[in-house]
């Protein structure tokens, strides 16, 4: 099937974000062999994107996305240090940087929000797990709950942040990884 654009810009619309575009989302897409990701795995972004809209709001400064989407060609090319079950594959994990604050602050607020954090969707999602020739790239447990349309919220679901967070520091690519891959049983599988 091929992609739909206009059909993704709905569905990103409908997270109804503040800080972010659906091409920032699709960055790195047309960069030879990657390509935009599946139908199948839109609902994977969801949480990890909703993470960083909060993250922006609290930084009050920009968030650059800089990767989202691998496909496997393109995960599994010469670049050294890439996970063969990477979640980029399912379109589960943001590397970002966030100009003006060390990755090492911000790393260390992410992980303060680990398991503690409940953050807002406007739509409920079901992640997939992705079948790659590594093995399968699966998500965890990531509890989630209706909480209705009030007055001060846009959101009427609400999931409890649970993933990886790791800082890249260096000269060349300073930049911050999120996923929301879930745990297992309360314990990161890492």
């Amino acid at each position: 099937m091929s992609f739909n654009r206009t059909q993704f810009d709905k569905f990103i619309d409908s997270l109804q974000l503040r800080f972010f575009t659906s091409g920032e989302l699709l960055v790195r897409q047309y960069k030879d062999p990657n390509g935009p990701p599946p139908l199948t795995m839109w609902h994977n972004i969801v949480p990890t994107i909703m993470v960083l809209e909060q993250l922006r709001a609290e930084l009050g400064t920009p968030v650059k996305i800089i990767c989202a989407y691998r496909n496997e060609a393109y995960n599994n090319n010469a670049n050294a240090g890439r996970s063969k079950l990477s979640q980029h594959q399912a379109y589960g994990a943001i590397d970002f940087q966030t100009p003006g604050h060390p990755v090492e602050e911000i790393g260390a607020l992410l992980r303060s929000w680990h398991d503690k954090r409940w953050f807002g969707s406007a739509i409920p999602f079901q992640r997939k797990a992705v079948k790659v020739a590594a093995g399968v790239i699966p998500f965890y447990e990531l509890p989630q709950r209706s909480v209705g349309m009030g007055s001060e919220s846009t959101h009427a679901y609400e999931f409890l942040f649970r993933g990886m967070v790791k800082v890249y520091p260096s000269k060349s690519s300073n930049f911050v990884h999120v996923d929301t891959r879930g745990t297992i049983n309360g314990e990161d599988d890492d």
